[in-house]
């Protein structure tokens, strides 16, 4: 009774087609080139950088196997009174607190933790000779810090005697004259060691605590090539490691 007339398809919906489907693989092109120009990039990248990256992985590597004999032999020759911080960062702390300890506003330095650091300070100076740390290896900070007690100003001075302190024993023997650094360590000392003080800008749980020295040993970075051959030639063997009659330490003026 009704019949459908059939629906004519008009020549300008005939005509778009062409241009779309064209239009279309265009894009898809396009997407294609991106994305190969972008993989092409990744991989120049990649290996232009993968030098640098290993070399600091590398440095990394060697710095986390030095602190850890550090550890092995402080726990072996000294349990307890030696403990090494490292935490993938450019310096390995040595916190000398559960011996090398000072009495409130003084930095005298105890018989005892005197003799532990002479007989510390040497097993330090063999390990970072070994084949991974001296890769690296650069210098040793002795820092010396307060309790909050005091002002900003007296404390900067106090925390200095007290790393200037920890120096000064190493030039001191036993009541029998036995005990002392070798003449190669003391020289050691003279190249590697530098001191300073940092008032009460590092707190520890309790003031006691607080009142203590540091070691902080400090590696080369990767680009430091130059300043590390200009200072390799520096040559203070012939330099006396102290001289009594100076009175530069600490104890000596008190």
């Amino acid at each position: 009774m009704f019949t459908q007339r059939p629906i004519k398809k008009s020549h300008k919906d005939e005509g778009e087609k062409p241009f779309w489907i064209s239009y279309s693989d265009l894009m898809t092109a396009c997407m294609t080139l991106f994305l190969v120009v972008m993989a092409v990039t990744v991989i120049m990248v990649k290996k232009k950088y993968a030098p640098e990256a290993e070399a600091a992985a590398k440095r990394e590597e060697s710095i986390s196997v030095c602190a850890k004999e550090l550890q092995k032999k402080a726990n072996a020759l000294f349990p307890g009174k030696a403990e090494i911080e490292y935490n993938k960062g450019d310096a390995i702390r040595i916190d000398l607190g559960s011996i090398v300890k000072f009495d409130n506003n003084r930095y005298a330095i105890s018989p005892e933790a005197s003799k532990f650091l002479r007989q510390y300070i040497p097993t330090v100076l063999e390990t970072v000779k070994n084949d991974q740390c001296k890769m690296y290896f650069r210098r040793v900070i002795v820092e010396g810090y307060t309790s909050k007690t005091g002002d900003y100003m007296t404390n900067l001075d106090l925390s200095l005697k007290r790393s200037k302190e920890v120096v000064c024993e190493l030039a001191k023997t036993d009541v029998d004259g036995a005990g002392g650094l070798s003449s190669q360590d003391k020289n050691q000392v003279k190249r590697l060691f530098l001191v300073g003080g940092f008032s009460f800008n590092s707190q520890k749980k309790n003031d006691d605590e607080s009142r203590r020295a540091e070691l902080k040993l400090e590696f080369w970075q990767l680009g430091d090539a130059k300043k590390r051959q200009e200072e390799a030639i520096v040559d203070l063997s012939s330099k006396e490691f102290y001289t009594p009659s100076s009175n530069v330490c600490p104890s000596q003026t008190n």
